[in-house]
């Protein structure tokens, strides 16, 4: 009984199993072709021929998905079949398989979700076809799609790694160098994990500060400056999320401040999971929010003045040097102006808006005493102007590429300085553009802010392509007084820019205000694009008083200022529904010609259209008249408006003084200039500075000693060789690339620098020449950094002409194509100023195995028999102390290429 009962069954397993695949087989593709290709009805629009492949296609792509989605249906309800659990079909499974029926549904759910939503796409291009509609609705539904869904996948990503970070620094960064915290590469920076953990326990406290904050002052704020059909304007949703911000290190200044001040620099890095979602009420409800805020910045806190009794700080003043990295996700009605354009767009505005409120000249200002000045923290006064003047840029990357030819860039700058933002025009169809426009920022922290400049190529309609950028240190420009050189672009294969800066120091000095305006005139004019300013103006709005207000109204006006000095023109803020505004504000203004120009000021009433309650315009050739210190301080009686109504004002004038090189250590380095340079070679700089001179002079003796011996001789200078005409040779203490001749001739192009003939002399102390050069090591950036300055006494054996040469370097044993550097070609002299760096990737445990082949050549030689060698020397870098940058002078040899292979097999060996 026992087997018939089990062949009975296996009897109607069997059946069971060929009467599953029956239901499959009736729906093949053909047969599912022919039972939709009758129901069709393709339109007049559209060719019958076309629409029927295109049909087909389509109904042997559904039949397809058909039997996939069948076959799962048949697996998956044959397992739930009693007995049936361990075969399928022809396939053996295991006893696990019963353990995995949730899984199984989950799976075909997820595929008829799949599924469903392809016919979804499917009739949605059914039905464009049908209405008629144009195939670039699809296009352009395919592109935002693809857009959407990438930016939201990198911003995912980042978002994760930032949050990581967050929670554990060590452990999710190591190794991705240009994120690290700056405590890793500065020492003077502390990490402060302390610090971490407060904030961290008073953040979830921080919530209820921020929401109460935010409804009970801002959105009553916000709701006055609204017009009355947004005033329904609420915060729906506050929350700042579980991540807490990040301290990445803190540095205290103790030089270059005042004895009743500290200040704080702190790197924040902020990837919370905030939610903020705000509603205006229209025909319903609207809402819009932000999520997942992404914010990375240098805070800076100064504490100041102290005094003698509890708190012991007077007031507090926060802000942003620069302007911080933020991104963050839209939420709700805001979502769908997340599409190219206008996604950018919008960052922009949200970026300014942020920058108005908490980035360099503006800042939040707290007061601990009553004794304190809340305007001496809000509003102090410039440190400085930075003049910058955009040349010109050569090299730069091909961002357009044609099909048929070599394509171009449409090159143009933008120039950031705290919240100021400048922008060239654009150079259309040029590698080497021209700019030669100046522009003007005020400063006012010199330590810690930079000037940062980005290269960007113009294309017109979608979104522009970067061509690099660099960043430069302003207080290593104020130590200059004047920075002319060109600066190699970063974030990119290749590219320079040549920039010219001036620091100008407002001064009291009235004598001299007379002779920069005259300069000013001189190079400036009302249509030019490059306006240099000779003074600076500082007003303070204080109030007014006696506004007139219309019989007609019935509310009180709510009176705003306008000021305006030439094209620059500044707003204060809205005073509510008073007739005497007190603003207490300051304001700053560059000014071209004080004896020419005048202040205008208009006062408006914001609640009725800006109408015009009152203006008065007052010539600062007043200024210059109220001898010695160019203040004017009294009400000024306003024009149309009331019988006795007037606006108080401060004014002062100062004059722009170009100032002066204060520090000068060694020769001129352009890349000292740029920001990650001057903060990381720092130290090496200070060593330098701090050399025995003794020491140095034993060690050029010895070194001149042993000039006939098989090693390069080398001679370490303090104030630079002597030329044989009696000429120095270090270069110019004004910051400015070396120019050659001091007459009407002298130009950017280095040419004929000595005319007299000089024949090679085998018996003379150089036979093939020198050249100069300062190498150091840069441990925290891995590389090796070699600043050509110039070459001296160049020679080509056999002949009288002048060499135009250039240097070739390589950090042997690496000859391939990428660790190749060369300079440009100094045209018809023996003595050319190269003024050029080189950088080299190199561990330091590598550095004891590495030389350095400088190699100088002349690029006349174009015969094949020709040697274009004139000198080569090769520095073994393990016989120099490479903690400090080392200047000093190499003699050149002549190399054979036998010896050159020589020196290549020994390293492959």
């Amino acid at each position: 009984m026992n087997n018939n009962s089990d062949s009975k069954g296996s009897t109607k397993r069997a059946s069971r199993k060929l009467s599953m695949p029956k239901f499959t087989r009736q729906f093949s593709s053909t047969d599912f072709v022919k039972k939709l290709s009758p129901d069709i009805n393709f339109g007049k629009k559209i060719k019958p021929e076309i629409g029927k492949k295109f049909w087909t296609s389509i109904g042997r792509m559904w039949a397809t998905i058909y039997e996939d989605a069948a076959e799962t249906l048949r697996n998956f309800v044959f397992r739930m079949v009693p007995g049936n659990s361990e075969t399928v079909g022809d396939e053996t499974t295991t006893e696990p398989v019963r353990n995995i029926k949730v899984e199984e549904s989950t799976d075909l759910l997820s595929s008829i979700r799949k599924h469903g939503f392809i016919l979804g796409i499917l009739l949605m291009v059914w039905l464009v076809g049908y209405l008629g509609f144009s195939v670039l609705w699809l296009l352009l539904i395919v592109v935002v799609s693809v857009w959407r869904d990438r930016a939201s996948r990198r911003k995912a990503r980042s978002t994760a790694l930032a949050r990581a970070a967050v929670e554990n620094e060590r452990d999710s960064i190591v190794g991705v160098v240009r994120d690290l915290p700056s405590w890793v590469y500065f020492p003077d920076i502390e990490r402060a994990e302390w610090l971490n953990q407060i904030v961290k326990h008073l953040w979830p406290y921080l919530e209820g500060y921020v929401e109460d904050l935010l409804r009970t002052s801002v959105e009553p704020a916000v709701q006055d400056n609204l017009p009355s059909y947004l005033k329904s304007f609420r915060f729906e949703k506050i929350r700042l999320g579980r991540y807490s911000p990040r301290i990445g290190g803190v540095k205290a200044y103790t030089e270059h401040v005042g004895r009743d001040e500290m200040i704080l620099d702190l790197e924040i890095f902020y990837a919370g999971d905030c939610d903020i979602e705000i509603s205006v009420k229209t025909v319903k409800r609207l809402k819009a929010g932000i999520q997942d805020l992404q914010l990375h910045g240098t805070l800076r806190v100064e504490m100041r003045p102290l005094v003698n009794k509890m708190p012991l700080i007077g007031g507090m003043s926060i802000y942003f040097l620069n302007r911080p990295a933020i991104d963050f996700n839209l939420t709700n009605l805001a979502d769908l102006l997340d599409v190219p354009g206008l996604s950018n767009m919008l960052h922009g505005i949200l970026e300014d808006q942020f920058a108005c409120f908490l980035v360099l000249p503006n800042r939040i200002p707290l007061t601990f005493m009553d004794t304190t000045d809340i305007n001496e923290l809000k509003y102090p006064m410039p440190k400085g102007v930075l003049r910058i003047t955009a040349v010109e840029a050569r090299n730069l990357v091909r961002a357009d590429m044609g099909l048929l030819k070599k394509g171009k860039s449409d090159p143009y700058l933008v120039i950031n300085v705290g919240m100021q933002k400048f922008k060239t025009k654009t150079i259309n169809n040029n590698l080497n553009p021209k700019w030669n426009q100046t522009f003007e920022a005020l400063v006012y922290e010199e330590h810690g802010q930079t000037l940062d400049v980005d290269c960007w190529d113009e294309d017109p309609g979608s979104k522009d392509d970067p061509l690099g950028n660099l960043s430069i240190d302003i207080h290593y420009i104020s130590k200059m007084g004047t920075f002319d050189s060109w600066l190699p672009l970063e974030d990119i294969k290749h590219g320079d820019l040549h920039l010219h800066l001036e620091w100008l120091v407002p001064s009291e000095n009235f004598d001299i205000i007379h002779d920069q305006v005259a300069d000013c005139i001189q190079v400036s004019s009302p249509t030019s694009e490059s306006l240099h300013s000779c003074a600076l103006l500082v007003v303070k709005l204080d109030s007014a008083k006696d506004l007139p207000v219309s019989s007609r109204s019935t509310s009180m006006p709510s009176p705003v200022c306008t000021l305006k000095v030439g094209q620059t023109m500044q707003k204060s803020h809205v005073q509510q529904k008073t007739m005497r505004p007190v603003w207490e504000e300051t304001y700053h203004f560059l000014v071209m010609n004080p004896a020419m120009q005048s202040l205008d000021i208009e006062v408006t009433d914001s609640k009725k259209g800006n109408k015009t309650m009152g203006n008065v315009s007052v010539p600062l050739k007043e200024l210059l008249l109220s001898q010695p210190d160019m203040v004017i301080e009294r009400p000024f009686k306003l024009s149309n408006s009331g019988p006795q109504s007037n606006i108080t004002l401060k004014m002062c004038l100062r004059a722009l003084e170009k100032g002066q090189a204060r520090e000068q250590h060694g020769p001129f380095e352009p890349m000292a200039a740029l920001a990650k340079n001057q903060l990381l070679e720092e130290e090496e700089d200070e060593g330098v500075v701090n050399d025995n001179i003794d020491g140095q002079m034993e060690k050029s003796l010895e070194k001149s000693s042993d000039a006939k011996s098989d090693l390069p001789a080398a001679e370490v200078t303090i104030n630079g060789p002597e030329e044989e005409d009696g000429q120095s040779s270090t270069p110019p203490p004004n910051g400015t690339s070396p120019r050659v001749g001091d007459g009407e001739n002298s130009g950017v192009e280095l040419r004929k620098r000595n005319v007299h003939p000089y024949v090679y002399d085998p018996k003379a102390p150089f036979p093939y020449g020198r050249v100069q050069m300062t190498i150091r090591y840069s441990s925290p950036r891995g590389k090796v950094i070699v600043v050509i300055h110039k070459a001296s006494q160049l020679t080509i054996p056999d002949s009288e002409d002048m060499p135009d040469s250039y240097i070739r370097a390589y950090l042997l044993p690496d000859k391939s194509k990428s660790g190749k550097q060369k300079t440009k070609v100094i045209k018809d002299t023996r003595d050319p100023v190269f003024d050029h760096t080189f950088e080299f990737s190199c561990t330091s445990t590598e550095l004891s195995e590495r030389v350095l082949d400088i190699c100088i050549k002349n690029s006349h030689s174009f015969l094949p028999l020709n040697n274009p060698t004139i000198g080569q020397v090769d520095i073994d870098l393990a016989t120099l102390d490479l903690s400090k940058a080392t200047t000093e002078w190499y003699n050149l040899k002549r190399i054979s290429p036998d010896s050159v292979s020589r020196l290549s097999m020994s390293f492959t060996s």
